[in-house]
């Protein structure tokens, strides 16, 4: 008789797992996604189920923060793991550490072969990638006419420039029939011929979502515009053919504003800056220049000083000379007015006005008696005037007068 073994709960669990694990190491279980949830921890917990049956799977969070795919409830997909048990409720899960949506093998072999064509015909060529206007006056804008992602595209062209007129082509972006709706719009922006550059864009959504931007006729249509072309799909990791084939790609609608219109703000920033800027330098320059004039006026002040005790000297001087003259004139006229009073004193006119005279004879003056005789003429000159008279005799100094002389 065979023995039986004994496990508990938890033993029992743990060489379960052990054998799972070893025989299904690596498997890939498709099946649609009927519940999901993304706690706090940031793992994904999922169950994913076909007709008859349904399977517990946990992306642990590395993975899923690696995972360009998120997919959503009613999704199929491919999940690829290791099986194991749960020990807690002793049930098995799949530990997943990739998921895809399913079908998507044979969705990149078809996306591979329109990039192999449209390469071939050179349409993948970086150097025919056109430049964006700097400030067009018109941007045409294919995207759906109720979608959020064209109030982002307007709310930031407003934001930045609201000089550039938008215009706004309808059409479906999602859909079997999205692509030949999105080129009927082209085709309207084309032929009204004002817009200078054309965002496609649309929100984001599942990669499924996004299929009419990897249609290939749109591509084409994409690349043979006659301007500039800003492909904007979504917030998707994964890149659309409309990126490719797209002048410019850019991740949101709103990035796609940006990259179309110049920021007006930071413009009128920059302007004010350079304005600052302007007058400060010159504010500089004439600091520079009353700078200058002051050194100037500091140099000059020397000479200036120099100059004006030059003129106070001069002027000292003129003074000292002006006093010494008029003492030396002074000077001059006492002794003038002493010599002339001393002349005076000398002159035979004062003798006069003291009395006495001047006796003139034929020869001139008379100075002795021996010089003339009786009846001599003689004149006599006094003071206030002279007269003529004869002599009638001479007497000598000392002798008595003698008649006959």
């Amino acid at each position: 008789m065979s023995s039986i073994r004994r496990y508990t709960v938890s033993t029992l669990s743990s060489e379960l797992d052990r054998m799972v694990q070893r025989h299904w190491p690596s498997i890939e279980v498709q099946g649609e996604v009927s519940q999901l949830s993304t706690p706090a921890s940031g793992h994904c917990y999922l169950m994913i189920r076909d007709r008859q049956a349904t399977l517990s799977c946990v992306v642990w969070r590395s993975n899923w923060q690696q995972s360009g795919y998120k997919p959503r409830v009613g999704e199929k997909i491919i999940a690829v793991g290791r099986l194991g048990i749960f020990p807690g409720q002793s049930r098995y899960q799949l530990y997943a550490r990739a998921v895809r949506a399913a079908g998507e093998g044979e969705w990149a072999k078809k996306l591979a072969a329109i990039k192999a064509r449209l390469e071939a015909d050179g349409l993948l060529d970086a150097r025919r990638k056109r430049t964006l206007p700097k400030v067009p006056a018109v941007v045409g804008v294919v995207t759906s006419a109720t979608g959020a992602a064209l109030q982002d595209f307007l709310k930031v062209s407003r934001e930045r420039w609201p000089a550039t007129r938008i215009l706004v082509a309808h059409s479906k972006v999602q859909g079997v029939d999205a692509a030949g709706a999105i080129i009927q719009a082209l085709e309207l922006l084309i032929e009204d011929g004002r817009s200078e550059v054309i965002v496609v864009t649309r929100g984001g959504g599942a990669r499924e979502d996004l299929a009419a931007f990897d249609d290939e006729y749109l591509a084409r249509w994409i690349a043979s515009c006659p301007v500039p072309v800003v492909s904007a799909v979504g917030h998707q990791v994964d890149t659309t053919i409309a990126d490719l084939v797209a002048d410019v790609v850019a991740p949101t609608p709103s990035a796609a504003a940006m990259a179309c219109l110049p920021d007006g703000a930071a413009g009128r920033q920059q302007l004010a800056q350079h304005a600052d800027s302007l007058h400060h330098a010159m504010q500089r320059a004439m600091l520079r220049r009353w700078q200058r004039l002051d050194d100037l006026k500091m140099r000059l002040r020397g000479p200036t000083q120099k100059i004006r005790l030059a003129q106070a000297r001069h002027q000292e001087l003129n003074a000292r000379l002006d006093g010494a003259m008029a003492r030396v004139l002074a000077n001059q006229k006492q002794r003038q007015n002493s010599l002339e009073a001393r002349l005076q004193a000398l002159s035979p006119l004062s003798v006069l006005e003291r009395g006495y005279a001047i006796v003139q004879g034929p020869d001139g003056v008379v100075h002795s008696p021996d010089e003339v005789s009786r009846g001599t003429a003689i004149r006599v000159r006094v003071a206030g005037g002279s007269f003529d008279a004869e002599v009638c005799g001479v007497r000598r100094s000392g002798t008595k007068r003698s008649p006959g002389s």
